[in-house]
Parts: structure tokens; sequence; C-alpha cells
């Protein structure tokens, strides 16, 4: 990288599923050049995926099929083993799924795959940098200072800019575009080593949160409790003695430790809140996937509105940079009506666990929000 400013019509920050996508689309669809920016190498570790069918309408739409992804990148499953309500087993999907068959993805060979793609259409993109400042012009084009561990800062031009950082939406919050975040849930976790039994995925209630395990690919599978941010703090969750110790508190979950092993005594620790951002004050400049809305797990929509988010958004700025009409307040207007919908569906979810009144766990989950 060189001290030369690099110029691109669009500049993506963010290489998940959200930014690949964009990317992706922006290149089938539009005459856009894309340029995206990734802080990490794309080694990191990543939680599984509970996923529908509907991906696949999803990647079709990106040009890809599902053969175009490596073997075990969707490993069909048959909904989940719930015990929420009561201490009865019921056989659920996520609250958004009503189709029998859903798939649990292998994330890294899935991501991995997305940004490849976007590579081979024509993509720029910049691993392991960060962006350090953002600021946005006379003309509502953006000059963004970014910085590479070894070939240090330079400058790109972007005539859009996007936010795919995630739930940190690290853009949004730098370019001022306001948030609000309605909990404070986080989710502690452990992968272990998978003997030879497999099991459907379980969903667990406790006293003051939930649990849930997965079966992973490559013989791996991950147990995760979620619970709000100061509990985790003040009970030392995020501390493994502590969470075996609420572990013990299932009676279905803990039985999955008899023969697995776990690969790592250092547990994992997310954000899980939900959370939107708004950006219909902010030109040219639009947020998508978990940065635009983060949802509770428990919804299992992630992946699946990463990519439509994706999709849906690049739509609106190849026409914006075409010389139509700004339409993004058209899709942030979407994605309030569609957020509305989905917090009474999930509070509605929630309001099915009434074991535990006095819990401020699910206190917090029972008020009108």
């Amino acid at each position: 990288m060189s001290s030369a400013v690099h110029h691109t019509d669009v500049l993506i920050v963010g290489g998940g599923p959200s930014g690949a996508s964009a990317a992706i689309s922006l290149l089938n669809y539009s005459n856009c050049s894309v340029t995206l920016v990734e802080q990490s190498d794309f080694n990191q570790t990543r939680v599984g995926e509970h996923v529908s069918a509907s991906i696949f309408d999803l990647i079709d739409y990106l040009k890809l099929s599902k053969s175009d992804f490596e073997e075990d990148s969707f490993i069909p499953s048959y909904a989940s083993k719930a015990y929420w309500g009561s201490d009865l087993v019921r056989t659920t999907n996520s609250i958004f799924t009503t189709e029998e068959s859903t798939y649990q993805m292998n994330r890294e060979k899935f991501d991995f795959k997305l940004i490849e793609v976007a590579a081979e259409r024509g993509a720029t993109i910049f691993p392991r940098t960060k962006c350090i400042h953002y600021e946005q012009l006379a003309d509502k084009s953006w000059k963004i200072s970014l910085s590479h561990p070894e070939q240090k800062s330079f400058m790109i031009h972007a005539q859009y800019l996007v936010d795919a950082s995630g739930r940190s939406g690290n853009v949004c919050r730098k370019v001022g575009a306001p948030s609000h975040q309605y909990d404070i849930l986080m989710g502690v976790g452990l992968f272990l080593e998978r003997s030879d039994t497999y099991f459907e995925h379980i969903l667990e209630s406790v006293d003051l949160g939930w649990w849930y395990a997965a079966c992973l690919p490559d013989h791996k599978m991950v147990v995760t409790f979620f619970s709000d941010a100061d509990l985790i703090s003040q009970n030392k969750w995020h501390q493994l003695e502590a969470w075996k110790s609420q572990l013990q508190k299932t009676k279905q979950i803990k039985l999955l430790f008899d023969g697995n092993q776990a690969l790592s005594n250092k547990l994992w620790i997310r954000n899980a809140q939900t959370q939107m951002s708004d950006v219909r004050s902010i030109d040219r400049f639009v947020a998508i996937g978990d940065a635009a809305v983060s949802f509770d797990p428990i919804s299992s929509m992630g992946i699946g509105f990463a990519i439509s988010s994706a999709c849906f958004a690049t739509k609106h700025i190849a026409q914006e940079l075409e010389g139509s009409a700004q339409t993004i307040d058209v899709f942030q207007e979407d994605i309030v009506r569609n957020f509305n919908q989905y917090q009474q569906i999930k509070s509605g979810y929630y309001q099915k666990e009434k074991r535990w009144p006095d819990s401020l766990f699910w206190q917090r989950r029972h008020q009108n929000r």
C-alpha cells in the first residue's frame, strides 16, 4: 500500500457475511467499484449459525449455489429441543422459522467463500486494516484514513460508505449515526470436542438466563449461556468455574459434558444485545447486518438478515450513485418496520417463561418495551 489515495465508489467496512454479500451484490448488479476493509485476517473463531432453508434463496440472489460451498458447509438439522416455560421438552424452530428443514452452518467455510467470491468478482480487499478516521467532504464523498500493521497508513476516497462492522457498529458511532440499545444480553460460551453422539439443538431456560447447545461441523459442539451483562459481571460467569456452577442448574445441557472434552479452558464472551441504528441523518452512508440491527440470538435471524439487508441496501446505493433520487430512507424505514415486528414476536416468546417471577433477568424480559 503506497501513500497515494485509493479511489473507490463504495467502501465497505467489515468482511463478515453482510459486508461480503454487499460487495458481491454491487459487483453483480451495478457498475460500482467496491473496496472492502476488514480489521482481522479472517481467521478468528466463529460461532456456528442455525439457519433455515431460505438461506439458499439469498445465496442464489448472489449468483451462487449450495454446491459452490465446501462440503459440510450446511449440515441438515430438524428443529430444536426446547425446555422453555416448563421442564417438559417440546420441539421448536426459531421464533421466526416455521420450516422443518434447518441447517447448522459452518461459519468459517461460509464466510471465507463469500470473501473469496467478492475478490474473484472484482472487489479490492484490505485485510488486517483498521479505519482510523472518517471525514465527509463538501460533495458528500468520504475520505478515510486507514492503518495496516506492516504497510502503515494510507487513504481511501469513497463516494459511499457502508458500515458492516457487526454489533460494534464502529462506523456508525464514529460518523455520528444514532443507535438505540434495548437490552444488555451477552453470551458466554465454550467449544467442546464432540463424541460420536449427535444431538439436536437444545434450548433450556434457567432462573437468570438461558442456555443453548448445538453440534458444529468437524465433531465440535458449542455450549453458551445467555444472560445480562451486569448479572454476568456480578456473578463472575465469565470465569470458567462460576460458569460451570451455573451450568449445574440445568437439567439437560449439563449432561452434554459427559464424555465431551473442552477445547479450551478459556470462555469466549460476545455481545448479544438487541439494538438498532438510524442512518437517515447522514448522506451517502448506510449500515447493514448487525451494524443496522442486532437481534437476540434466540431469533436465529443473524445470517439471513445480514445477507438480505446487504442486498436490499446495495440496490439503493447503486441507484443513488447512478443518479437516481436518494432512496436510502426507504431502506431505513423498512428496517424500522421489520424491527418493530421482531420486538413484538420476541417479547411474546419470552413471555412464555413464567417460572421465575422474582428473577431480574425475566422481569426485564416481561416489561413492555
